[in-house]
């Protein structure tokens, strides 16, 4: 590629060495000393110079090599003329511009704009906030420009977005510009790096997501001067090569000084930092989205009483509001029936998983989507039951099971099939419990088995009566020759007590003991009569 001076001295004998026609018949600008005025940028140099109507242009030579340059500069002059946006200035691709040393090299012819990088005119303007709040507003409408159309200028920064004396602004310098066109080009132009995402330096292939990241940093920058105006001193903005964020920043963003700075204003800044940290959080660019959805989505309401539902069961509400202008849509994917209205809500029940759809065009054509998306699951179903609900301690219960649509099953923390039986031995009385979890939670049966007490009891030994008869019987008969017979006496005098003792039944048992009792006609004091009776007919 041809030096710098070398192509300054081709440009001064613009008469043999300049090739384009409508350049070498203009009046190239020169200083106070006669020089010719040149801007240099990494990539190019330009000229300005006025063409013989009047008209102001820049004439551009390159002194890097930039690949497959010409085939670019075709496709990007008819996206721009196609584009018909009044921020883009109209070039022309030379393709045999200039005669450098004897050789041959493309140039560009784009017109000039008289006026100020936007670094400057936000310096020169930082006291009136009216004026940088409608440079911030006008810097938006551009972006949301590019954005309708898929185009990027790939290296937005101060030195590339110009500001006329109308306030108006420009973009130049197209070496970096992305139309549809270039999809899957190779990124060869990655920007000054205090304007760019740390991925942008990774980045493979352009796309329209090349400003994304830039667009936010300049609006964001814009509106803090414009609030705070003591921002460009503290950050010495005039001098230098950034506005008020550097890429250093970017490796620690919250714990920045003008992250904390921005963040104490309040208000939108909040919610646009929010989107700077999320945008940073991506190890890829192509994961970013325009900043200004980020703040819309935010303020849209758009959500379901759940996300999972019970089969043919349960009532899903399904809500969403828009609080500003725009056209609302609410569709679920598959069906061709839909809702419109910036607010509403529907209730569903769903037989199968299903996603809603929420479409949102705002007025200056600004596209947003938001989906909810609903599973569908069956409920799980238990049964759990025990072959006994009283048994003695330590004899066997069997506990059976059958559980249905659960993720894990597990009896009293043991994990188990989702069907069985098991047998268990309760000494006392036990509450089994029987847990399944399924998409909905956790949900229990439980069994008490009850166990029947076999009270043990300590042998009674209940020493039998003494009976001691201290009656002195005297018996006076005459001595007569006859034959007598004594009477039958009842001695109905003997009293007996015999000690009380509580029942069996009062005692708690319930079963037989063995030997058997004797049976209720026992009666001690019949044992005593028939015992006096015997002795007396003896």
């Amino acid at each position: 590629m041809p030096t710098i001076p070398s192509i300054r001295t081709s440009v001064e004998n613009k008469n043999v060495l300049v090739l384009d026609e409508h350049a070498k018949n203009g009046t190239f600008r020169r200083d106070a000393r006669g020089r010719l005025i040149a801007y240099t940028g990494g990539f190019s140099v330009v000229f300005p110079y006025e063409a013989s109507d009047g008209t102001k242009w820049a004439f551009r030579c390159w002194h890097s090599d930039i690949n497959n340059t010409q085939r670019r500069y075709e496709l990007i002059s008819e996206a721009i003329q196609k584009a018909q946006l009044d921020f883009l200035c109209g070039f022309e691709y030379i393709e045999k511009g200039i005669n450098v040393e004897g050789n041959i090299y493309p140039t560009t012819r784009m017109r000039w704009i008289d006026g100020v990088t936007i670094k400057d005119y936000i310096c020169q303007n930082k006291d009136s906030k009216n004026l940088l709040l409608g440079l911030a507003d006008n810097f938006l409408k551009m972006t949301s420009a590019l954005h309708k159309q898929l185009l990027a200028h790939g290296d937005l920064q101060h030195g590339n977005i110009l500001v006329d004396k109308n306030h108006q602004l420009f973009l130049v310098d197209y070496d970096s510009f992305y139309c549809p066109q270039l999809k899957g080009e190779e990124d060869t132009v990655t920007g000054l790096p205090d304007y760019q995402h740390p991925a942008r330096m990774k980045n493979k292939v352009v796309s329209e997501k090349l400003d994304y990241f830039s667009e936010l940093i300049i609006y964001l920058s814009i509106l803090a001067i414009a609030e705070d105006s003591s921002l460009v001193g503290k950050y010495r903005v005039e001098d230098a090569d950034r506005l008020l964020f550097a890429k250093e920043d970017y490796e620690d963003i919250k714990n920045s000084k003008i992250y904390k700075d921005i963040k104490s204003l309040g208000g939108s800044y909040i919610d646009l930092l929010d989107v700077l940290v999320d945008y940073l959080k991506q190890k890829n660019i192509d994961a970013l989205r325009p900043f200004n959805e980020y703040i819309l989505e935010k303020k849209i309401t758009f959500k379901s009483s759940a996300t999972k539902a019970i089969r043919g069961k349960q009532s899903i509400r399904i809500m969403w509001q828009v609080p500003f202008e725009a056209d609302v849509t609410l569709q679920q994917k598959g069906s061709t029936t839909f809702e419109k209205g910036i607010q509403g809500s529907i209730n569903v029940v769903l037989d199968n998983d299903a996603e809603y759809i929420l479409t949102i065009v705002t007025k200056d054509g600004v596209q947003i989507i938001k989906n909810i998306k609903i599973r569908v699951f069956d409920e799980c179903s238990i049964d759990f039951s025990a072959n006994k609900e009283f048994v003695f301690p330590t004899l066997p219960v069997i506990l059976t099971w059958n559980v249905t649509n659960a993720n894990k099953v597990w009896i009293d923390s043991e994990e188990v099939e989702s069907s069985g039986s098991k047998v268990v031995e309760p000494v006392s009385d036990t509450i089994y419990i029987l847990k399944a979890k399924d998409e909905f939670g956790e949900k229990e049966r439980r069994i008490t088995v009850r166990t029947i007490p076999i009270k043990q009891m300590k042998v009674l030994l209940a020493s039998p009566p003494n009976f001691t008869i201290k009656q002195k019987l005297t018996i006076k008969q005459p001595k007569y020759n006859v034959d007598v017979r004594f009477p039958t006496i009842n001695i109905d005098w003997v009293k007996v007590e015999v000690p009380q003792v509580l029942s069996f039944t009062e005692k708690g048992l319930f079963r037989k003991l063995s030997p058997p009792l004797p049976t209720s006609s026992f009666s001690i004091r019949r044992v005593i009569k028939s015992v006096f009776n015997h002795i007396i007919n003896k």
